[in-house]
């Protein structure tokens, strides 16, 4: 079993984007309550991997997308981030992590500019479930919009590094 961990409040996000979606037929059909997670509590990182696997393989079609869109909302529908983010220059947004490590503990994520508007960001973890990534480029992406620009999050092919996913986010 994995260290990593995910916090009750990003889990409950997920949940609410499912009923919100597919209703409670959904909560039913990928098998997880929200009355079972608590917003402060720690869980296991497999047990958010089974979520975001069970809502894309049973509701999704096996659509990566329907995890992408997940993780999206959990940063665009938030609104405590609205007020963070609001007009910052995303080059220094992505080059700051230290947010995610009060909602979850997978990797370590380092970014770099490419450009004045192109920053690349590598994610570093042990973990390689392939649900996490595109979960992960979705709040990205929320991150991206809730900044005020457009643009775009895109997850770059597996390298030959083990353990690190890289994404290259681009924006006008």
């Amino acid at each position: 079993m994995s260290e990593s961990r995910v916090k009750g409040d990003i889990i409950l996000k997920v949940l609410d984007g499912v009923a919100s979606r597919w209703g409670r037929n959904g909560l039913e059909i990928i098998g997880y309550e929200p009355a079972n997670y608590r917003q402060e509590q720690w869980y296991p990182f497999d047990e958010m991997c089974s979520i975001l696997a069970s809502a894309k393989t049973r509701l999704g079609n096996n659509n990566p997308l329907t995890v992408y869109q997940l993780g999206f909302r959990t940063v665009k529908d938030d609104p405590r981030w609205q007020d963070i983010f609001d007009d910052q220059d995303p080059s220094e947004v992505f080059t700051t992590t230290k947010r995610q490590e009060s909602q979850y503990v997978v990797g370590t994520a380092t970014a770099k500019n490419l450009g004045p508007k192109h920053v690349r960001i590598d994610y570093r973890s042990e973990e390689t479930d392939q649900v996490w990534f595109e979960f992960y480029r979705g709040r990205l992406q929320g991150v991206l919009e809730l900044t005020g620009r457009t643009g775009v999050v895109h997850l770059l092919p597996q390298g030959e590094a083990k353990g690190v996913r890289s994404y290259d986010v681009k924006w006008g």
